[in-house]
């Protein structure tokens, strides 16, 4: 039995039951006292626990001195089940000196304790947590058992099941009595079994094959040995009707627009073994889900109509563009439906109308859809949003031929503005932090593009999340205005961690750190930490104001005192040296949409300049390159100009990133060594279907000396670990050169590239896999970056000379797990890399295992 048929089941005979005795007494009653007033004297609550009887009674609306002859007891009875509180309810008049006593009986719904999910070992109970939390569905527990909320759990749960193909997904909800009052609830889920699709067929296609046909479907296809890469062998209702419009889709651009495409007929074979299902019935005493062999048969019936050319296509009603806007549309529409290489490439197509005596032009109905769609996004972004498009077709026949002419008849309506913007779920940021974030304010326009732009920016706060709620727009009644409450939670605000770390290049270490990145609700970043291991130690304190004095200017602070140990056991005898670092910095920057207020790029471009002041000294150096050097000096004036559109600082799932930095550390600012360095910066994220993410970076650096002594290593450029190139350890990439032993070290350069390709697959909203491919390399000053100079050397342990051309890049790939933790907004990484091209001098492991927090780009 359903959960709702208990309910009602439940619901119905409780009314009778509780009023039937009450009309029965009523009505014996009534003729004797008809003329005289019957009071209620006494009011007794019968089954209460969690709740004291004078409540019950104050939630009846019912009191003692009530005339029984003035009372709607069906009025009682749905404000105490309104309530939600109650599991039965009746209602009981009995004799009483003076009058009546009024019994209420109740059982009160459990107070639930826990909440347990069981089974659906298949469906992945993570995922079916991560979707219950994303759709705001979650049951705190220590709250009153509401039926409507685990029933909307249920149905969440069978549509997840649904969509990973189980046919007839079953969950039973039950409450377990624990103790008092208090109950476990229990979602046992019985998943049922998956049908694969083995054959696809098809009854009265003329037009096209049924292999062609199979083609055109996208999430639907016949079993074959690499099915478990896609799973697009199951059987899933939904991908089922999103392959049916891309049937009818095939037909229409040949100009087939009548076809019809009926739902496939699905026969379904039980091929599970006797030997399976033995170890079923095992399976399911373990509360494992069991496993079937079902194979399906789908098969469309089609009918398939006339053919169908292009004739005349016009617009009636449109102010707001240009006939020829809509005629662009149009044919952008249908280049992009014909050619993917005009479309990439952005090819304008022509306007004109087809000459007289040409061939005729198929009629493509998905065309004109996707039109309409492209003239309705257009007339939003102009606030436009009740923009209405009526298409009407007439057909003609012209030697045979049937014509279709187009008309759109369109309604624009009104422009709209807000009226008012509201936001829900920020119990500690302040509502002018989010409202500044905002592209969009009240008494503008309200543009589409500029509101999922607005949605963006705040997303890019990192603490408060808004992509997990949908907003709520709101039309005005009587007038073109909406009212947008903007719904989210807060995330990751304030941080004290006691945590530990391990890196390849410092091992392990240990540290405590407190950070907000919203201190006091304001929007302000404050930081301090301490991180001390065997290899490395360091102090920093950070501060960061967005908003100086509510004005759209920002400015940073830091401070750090730390040194760094480059061990020989963990980058090789020839890099090991002691760096001892202390640094002071401040920087101030401002959005360029201070300048350019109508622009949305440039809500997103951050221009800033700063001041660093930097004092270094290395010990215990063990090579020729990396010597002993007293404190030096480095004061240096920087500007950066950077785009940036992605979403998310540690989970980023779409967007682009561009950046170009300038560093200038000249005599003027008491410098000891002269520089000017200059960085570029490219990262690109695409998500596809929400669970597969790409991603790719690109970094180039240039390092120019101004001073006539050469520039210290560690000023260089020195690619390799797990923020550049995995697989290879810090400071072991770049140009070679030799001591004065002749044996070769690896120094980096004054120039650098770096590129960085990953394929990320969401497996839950805590965890990715993440498969990588990585290439870089450094380039010494008096080389040409992509060099490949041929270098000399001599082996470390024969002491023999080797020869070897240098690599134009270094090459990794390999695979990472990232786990989102809930003490820290980075995530933790475990990574597996292959050297694809090592130096031959290079004595390390071709694989290497790394362990970090973070990101690479």
């Amino acid at each position: 039995m359903t959960q709702r048929n208990m309910i009602l089941n439940r619901v119905r005979p409780r009314w009778w039951k509780g009023v039937l005795p009450f009309a029965l007494v009523a009505g014996f009653a009534l003729p004797v006292v008809a003329q005289d007033i019957e009071p209620i004297v006494l009011i007794e609550v019968i089954g209460a626990q969690k709740q004291t009887p004078e409540t019950v009674i104050f939630k009846s609306g019912v009191k003692v001195g009530d005339d029984l002859r003035s009372l709607d007891f069906s009025a009682v009875m749905e404000k105490l089940w309104a309530r939600g509180s109650f599991d039965d309810i009746k209602l009981e008049l009995v004799e009483a000196p003076g009058g009546k006593k009024l019994v209420i009986r109740i059982k009160e719904r459990p107070l639930i304790k826990e909440i347990d999910y069981r089974g659906g070992t298949e469906v992945g109970l993570t995922n079916i947590k991560d979707k219950v939390k994303e759709k705001k569905l979650t049951i705190n527990p220590e709250t009153i058992y509401d039926p409507d909320s685990a029933r909307k759990i249920k149905d969440l749960i069978v549509e997840q099941a649904g969509e990973k193909g189980f046919r007839n997904p079953v969950v039973d909800i039950t409450l377990e009595p624990m103790a008092g009052g208090v109950a476990r609830l229990v979602f046992d889920i019985k998943e049922g079994g998956k049908a694969k699709i083995y054959t696809v067929a098809f009854k009265g296609n003329k037009v096209f094959t049924s292999a062609q046909l199979r083609r055109a479907m996208k999430k639907t296809r016949q079993h074959w040995m690499f099915s478990w890469l896609t799973t697009h062998d199951l059987l899933v209702d939904k991908n089922l009707e999103e392959d049916l419009e891309n049937l009818k889709k095939a037909y229409w651009k040949l100009g087939y627009k009548d076809v019809f495409i009926g739902k496939p007929i699905i026969e379904v074979e039980d091929r599970t073994t006797a030997k399976q299902k033995v170890k079923n019935e095992k399976r399911a005493k373990e509360a494992k889900s069991p496993k079937y062999d079902l194979r399906a048969t789908l098969t469309f019936p089609i009918l398939e109509g006339d053919q169908f050319f292009e004739g005349t296509f016009k617009t009636e009603g449109g102010k707001l563009f240009r006939d020829t806007f809509y005629q662009g549309k149009y044919a952008e529409v249908k280049r992009d439906n014909k050619s993917m290489l005009k479309k990439f490439f952005n090819i304008q197509p022509s306007l004109e109308a087809p000459k007289p005596g040409a061939k005729p032009v198929p009629f493509d109905l998905d065309a004109v859809n996707q039109t309409v769609d492209k003239i309705k996004e257009a007339y939003s972004n102009q606030a436009y949003i009740l923009f209405r498009a009526e298409k009407k077709y007439e057909v003609r026949e012209e030697v045979g031929t049937k014509i279709v002419d187009t008309t759109l008849k369109l309604d624009e309506g009104e422009a709209f503005t807000v009226r008012k913007i509201e936001f829900e779920g920020n119990l500690t940021t302040k509502d002018k932090v989010l409202r500044r974030s905002m592209l969009m304010r009240e008494g503008d326009p309200f543009q589409t593009d500029r509101f999922k732009d607005s949605l963006l920016s705040i997303s890019q706060l990192s603490f408060f999340d808004v992509k997990s709620s949908e907003p709520k727009v709101d039309l005005v009644q009587d007038k073109p205005q909406v009212d947008v409450v903007i719904r989210g939670e807060e995330s990751g605000v304030n941080e004290v961690l006691f945590q530990g770390g391990y890196g390849s290049l410092f091992g392990f270490s240990l540290g405590v750190s407190f950070s907000t990145r919203n201190l006091g609700g304001g929007g302000e970043t404050l930081s301090f930490s301490y991180n001390g291991g065997k290899f490395s130690k360091n102090i920093s304190v950070g501060f960061t104001e967005p908003f100086v004095f509510d004005l759209p200017y920002s400015f940073s602070t830091s401070l750090s005192n730390g040194s760094a140990d480059y061990d020989a056991s963990r980058v090789g005898i020839a890099n090991a040296y002691k760096q001892f670092t202390r640094s002071l910095g401040v920087s101030v920057g401002a959005r360029l949409s201070n300048w350019f207020t109508n622009q949305p790029w440039a809500f997103f471009t951050t221009y800033s300049t700063g001041y660093s002041f930097r004092l270094i000294r290395i010990e215990g150096g063990r090579n020729f390159y990396f010597r002993d050097t007293p404190n030096q000096l480095t004061s240096t004036f920087s500007q950066s100009l950077a785009y940036s559109t992605v979403n998310h600082q540690f989970k980023p799932t779409s967007g682009t990133r561009v950046s170009f930095g300038l560093e200038y550390g000249g005599w003027q600012f008491g410098g000891d060594r002269p520089f000017l360095r200059a960085t570029w910066d490219f990262a690109k994220f695409t998500n596809v279907a929400d669970r597969h993410i790409f991603a790719f970076n690109t970094s180039y650096g240039y390092l120019q000396n101004m001073g006539r002594e050469e520039l210290p290593l560690y000023d260089l450029y020195r690619p390799g670990g797990e923020n550049s190139i995995r697989g290879y350890r810090y400071g072991q990439v770049g140009s070679v050169l030799l001591d004065n032993n002749g044996y070769a070290v690896v120094v980096g350069g004054n120039k650098q590239f770096i590129a960085n390709a990953e394929y990320q697959f969401k497996i839950a909203d805590q965890f990715r896999l993440v498969f990588f491919y990585d290439a870089g390399n450094a380039w010494g000053s008096g080389t040409k970056i992509f060099s490949r100079n041929l270098i000399t050397y001599k082996d470390i342990q024969t002491g023999n000379s080797y020869s070897y051309t240098n690599p134009t890049l270094v090459r990794s790939a390999g695979i990472e797990f990232r786990f989102f933790l809930p003490i820290s907004p980075a995530p933790l990484r475990l990574i597996w890399a292959k050297k694809l091209n090592p130096y031959p001098f290079d004595t390390e492991s071709k694989t290497d295992f790394q362990f970090s927090i973070g990101t690479t780009f």
